[in-house]
């Protein structure tokens, strides 16, 4: 009996496990509250990510969204129109290129001699 444990000893002891286990239960909350923060999380951020990736991975081959519908359209008219511009202003430039071309042609033939 000369290593008896007292009562004292005993309820330090007893206190001290109690203080472990509300160590253990609290970090075991804290990782569940954490863990169930980032499952919760986790389909949000995903939709998130594929939304960001379809609509880059659409613009490079020029899909859109059906509810863009109507902007699309009028950026794609602008876009047209302003193209057509461009073709028409080159091939003004060069139908007038072949008009001087053959005045040219015409006036030096004219001085030569040949027909009008």
């Amino acid at each position: 009996m000369t290593h008896a444990i007292h009562h004292v000893q005993l309820n330090e002891k007893l206190q001290n496990c109690f203080e472990i286990l509300d160590s253990i239960q609290k970090t075991y909350r804290n990782y569940n509250d954490e863990y169930i923060k980032l499952v919760q999380a986790h389909p949000q951020g995903m939709n998130d990510f594929y939304d960001s990736y379809e609509a880059d991975l659409c613009s490079v081959f020029r899909i859109h969204r059906q509810d863009k519908k109507e902007e699309i359209m009028e950026l794609l008219k602008a876009e047209t129109e302003a193209k057509q511009k461009k073709l028409e202003k080159e091939a003004l430039k060069k139908y007038e290129a072949e008009q001087k071309a053959e005045e040219a042609k015409r006036a030096s033939e004219e001085a030569k001699g040949g027909k009008p």
